[in-house]
């Protein structure tokens, strides 16, 4: 299968599931945005100006030139002076500000020179009260001046710090908008996980998605392909597309090479619909006029009589045991051309083996007396992963229809499936897959025979167009002389 394919079956899988990932934004995106919030705090920045000047004023326009240089030189020291943990802990301790390591609240503290001038501009930043931040300024500026004098005593001239703004709030950093910004990096780290997530699920996925994956690993025609019921939105689309994949595949069973008349509907394991395609074909091909009967033999598990809902009196095993007749336990259904003989008893089936009743000459001599009553034969057997009751069938029909869902389906279980049916040297008409997704076209099907689009209008003339059409040609092909298989 081919790269393109991989890609378009990984994103249906994504869009699949994509109503968990809508859940898990839905828990995430809140969850991190009030959690931030909570564990952000409001954040003042604080801002104050100290300009460094001399304790003596030039007599000279030189003088006072070397004694602004002096100041801006000055003022550069004196950075250090102010960022300092003994300077931040004395205006702490005067603002009553308690703090586990002074030396951590330093770095809240940042100091700069303006444009080489012996201006120097203090940035605090404050935690949850502007007011205490504002306090803590001042504190930090009385501090400063006071180390800044000690700092310069001695040299000539002696420099002091003076005040220019003892401290204000400039901003106030909300913690919404931090908040959002970190609930966000959540919200895309939740879609990177969740797509990384499906590609290791589809890397590790043995369950069959796509038609060309039937066939790559079986080398058996998809004859038939049936989307689910839409439940809520466009049921009559959808209703008729599931009657137009019924339709495709009741003309692969009347034109086939074979001309098969007795078919088992099998599935490799249980809930791959094996039941609903073993009915849609029955209704199918009886809506034709055939004489159609429908044998449930799985006997474990019945759900026609509820399927169809009718009420029988015997089943297929008081048949088998002799305890009614075959006229007592063929039940008319709605359809004036369908028969069915359920699986529903009146005799306890747990101490009989099925699957020797199933192979006995009574059911043969039963498939033999309803063969030249009826048109079509159509017999739902239980899963081959549970059960050695289908194999006992296949090799009593002219075919079998391999039932496998779509998205369910184990690759494993498909092959066990096909090896049985070699070892019993049964005819495999085909595939037909169930809950596929739909396709655009009337046709939302695939078909060995045809693959077609038209309008939906006319559905029903066309398909029997294209029954006749079919029929015709192969009627000419089994005329002309050539090598029979």
């Amino acid at each position: 299968m081919n790269s393109n394919t991989n890609i378009a079956e990984y994103l249906k899988l994504c869009a699949k599931r994509m109503s968990v990932l809508w859940l898990m934004l839905a828990i995430v995106f809140p969850v991190v945005l009030l959690t931030a919030k909570v564990m952000t705090p409001v954040q003042y920045t604080l801002t104050a100006t100290l300009r460094v000047q001399s304790d003596v004023m030039g007599e000279s326009i030189a003088d006072q030139y070397n004694i602004s240089e002096l100041s801006s030189a000055a003022a550069l020291t004196s950075i250090s002076l102010i960022d300092n943990s003994d300077t931040v802990r004395k205006a702490l301790i005067d603002s009553k500000i308690k703090a586990d390591n002074p030396a951590d609240f330093q770095k809240r503290v940042s100091v700069r020179q303006k444009n080489n001038s012996n201006e120097l501009e203090v940035t605090v930043i404050f935690d949850s009260d502007g007011v205490l931040g504002e306090t803590f300024m001042s504190n930090l500026m009385k501090e400063s001046d006071v180390k800044i004098k000690e700092a310069f005593a001695t040299s000539n001239p002696s420099f002091s710090g003076v005040v220019e703004d003892a401290g204000r709030v400039t901003d106030i950093n909300s913690p919404w908008l931090i908040s959002f910004g970190i609930a966000m990096a959540a919200v895309g780290i939740t879609i990177a996980a969740f797509f990384i997530f499906n590609v290791f699920s589809f890397a590790a996925d043995r369950t069959l998605r796509s038609s060309s994956k039937f066939e790559t690993l079986t080398r058996i025609p998809v004859i038939a392909a049936i989307p689910p019921v839409a439940r809520m939105i466009g049921t009559e689309r959808s209703v008729n597309q599931v009657s137009n994949a019924y339709r495709v595949l009741r003309s692969a069973i009347k034109y086939s090479k074979r001309g098969v008349r007795t078919i088992a509907v099998c599935s490799p394991s249980p809930r791959d619909g094996r039941t609903s395609v073993a009915i849609g074909l029955a209704q199918s091909l009886a809506d034709t006029n055939a004489m159609v009967l429908l044998i449930e033999a799985d006997m474990h598990r019945p759900n026609i009589s509820r399927e169809l809902r009718f009420d029988p009196v015997f089943g297929l095993g008081d048949l088998l045991l002799g305890k009614a007749n075959l006229a007592a336990t063929i039940n008319k259904t709605s359809n004036r051309n369908l028969y069915v003989i359920t699986a529903v008893n009146n005799v306890n089936m747990n101490s009989i083996d099925v699957c020797d009743l199933l192979d006995s000459e009574v059911f043969t001599e039963l498939l033999n007396a309803v063969e030249s009553q009826f048109d079509y034969v159509i017999i739902d057997t239980p899963a081959i992963e549970l059960l050695p009751d289908a194999a006992a069938v296949a090799g009593k029909v002219d075919g079998c229809l391999i039932v496998a869902q779509y998205g369910h389906t184990r690759t494993d279980m498909m092959k066990y499936a096909i090896d049985v049916f070699d070892s019993l040297n049964s005819e495999v008409i085909g595939i037909v897959t169930t809950n596929s997704p739909r396709r655009s076209g009337a046709f939302g099907s695939v078909s060995r025979y045809y693959r077609t689009r038209n309008s939906r209008s006319g559905d029903t003339l066309i398909t029997t167009l294209l029954d006749n059409f079919f029929g015709v040609v192969n009627m000419i092909r089994s005329k002309l002389p050539g090598k029979k298989k």
